[in-house]
């Protein structure tokens, strides 16, 4: 469990890299490619799927950008919404897949979890990273 200076846990893999970047935390493969973000927007003003649909507008522009869900998807029993898409990066070279769960809590935080990693690897059936994150994710870090 990584205890994040931010006020928040989440269970992350043993070795990854811990990394603020404004607004956002990642936690990084030590062999790259693959990282965990964490995004907290306080007083975010607008729905996660609202907010979603405005960062699709330039993820469109990516290179082989596709959209594989867009949906309102509660989260803990709060307002949030699930994005899952794949994009190509380094010149046509990686495919990646990335995919995103936020809610806005009951104090008006949106929090985004968020998992990007090559797509050839990427097995729903067998993950651990994004799944971990959901099932231990605590806003309040107890």
């Amino acid at each position: 469990m990584a205890e994040d200076p931010k006020g928040f846990s989440v269970g992350v893999m043993e070795g990854w890299q811990r990394e603020s970047k404004g607004t956002q935390v990642d936690y990084a493969a030590p062999t790259g490619g693959s990282y965990l973000r964490i995004g907290v927007i306080e007083n975010a003003g607008q729905s996660s799927l609202d907010n979603f649909r405005t960062l699709e507008k330039g993820a469109r522009k990516r290179d082989g950008y596709q959209r594989l869900e867009l949906t309102e998807n509660p989260f803990r029993g709060r307002p949030g919404a699930r994005w899952e898409f794949v994009y190509t990066e380094d010149g046509g070279r990686t495919t990646v897949h990335a995919i995103d769960q936020a809610y806005v809590a009951e104090d008006g935080t949106e929090y985004s979890l968020y998992f990007s990693g090559r797509y050839d690897t990427w097995d729903p059936e067998r993950d651990q990273v994004f799944s971990t994150a959901l099932r231990t994710w605590d806003e309040d870090g107890s």
